[in-house]
């Protein structure tokens, strides 16, 4: 029988410092950092994956968004799950509060975007708990309330990191139903493309200007200033949104510099304009 190819977009999603962006790297190349680091706005990796059954396999692309993690960035995170067919939602096993954070906020808030999607629980550093069988409580308790699947596992350790994605993926392809081969438009290819860009120079204007907390606001503005609608951006409203970031720069850092960003981001538009 002929294979079936669907591209699907899944979400990342829980709690600054849980470990999503480690989870990931574990699972696409294998590999582990220590190192912390806050992801601002989105970050978006590509994995290709094989499902096969009697008689049938099925290559699947999950393209995985990494979502700023912090909350009250609403809009942002919004934006990102437009079009998610599936996500993680990841607590960190050692801080209870991130526990809480799944049924109180992110889960809410995903539904409320984009309604009934599959998704695993994952708890997140296993490998530091000082109780595993609590940890196990814990998280049959969230299984029980949401009515899904989860697993505990470990970035550091690689456990569990395959079983976790590869149960989203089985997942997905069931809720695509008997229909499984999707072609993704060349709209919703150029859309995500932009969104992507859109948040790559979000990541780095609040890079140069000292950190998140200091910059959204400015970003908030100034993108609202150029009409960008962060669900769907466009190249003429991006354009006019850089320039009017580079003359906020301006007020803060030297001209030279400025204008390095400034093309540096304009590269980055083009690519996919």
């Amino acid at each position: 029988m002929a294979d079936d190819h669907i591209k699907r977009k899944v979400l990342l999603l829980g709690d600054g410092a849980v470990g999503k962006t480690s989870l990931i790297r574990r699972f696409v190349v294998d590999k582990f950092s220590d190192d912390y680091i806050t992801t601002i706005g989105t970050k978006v990796t590509k994995k290709d994956l094989r499902l096969e059954s009697p008689g049938k396999a099925i290559d699947l692309t999950f393209m995985i968004w990494d979502v700023l993690g912090q909350k009250g960035y609403k809009n942002i995170q919004e934006s990102a799950f437009q079009g998610a067919k599936g996500a993680l939602l990841v607590y960190d096993v050692t801080r209870g509060e991130t526990w809480r954070s799944l049924r109180e906020y992110w889960l809410p808030h995903l539904q409320k975007v984009v309604g009934p999607i599959p998704f695993v629980v994952v708890g997140n550093k296993v490998d530091l708990a000082r109780d595993r069988g609590r940890a196990q409580e814990e998280l049959e308790d969230l299984e029980y309330t949401l009515g899904v699947k989860g697993f505990l596992g470990s970035a550091k350790t690689g456990e569990n990191v395959e079983a976790i994605f590869l149960r989203l993926a089985k997942d997905v392809v069931a809720e695509a139903g008997p229909k499984v081969t999707d072609e993704v438009s060349e709209a919703e290819d150029a859309t995500s493309e932009l969104i992507e860009v859109t948040d790559q120079i979000i990541m780095d204007f609040c890079e140069v200007m000292g950190g998140h907390e200091a910059a959204m606001p400015i970003v908030r503005q100034q993108l609202t200033r150029a009409g960008v609608d962060v669900k769907a951006p466009t190249v003429d409203g991006l354009r006019l949104a850089l320039e009017y970031l580079a003359e906020t720069e301006s007020s803060f850092r030297n001209a030279a510099d400025v204008e390095a960003s400034k093309t540096k981001r304009l590269a980055w538009l083009k690519e996919v304009s």
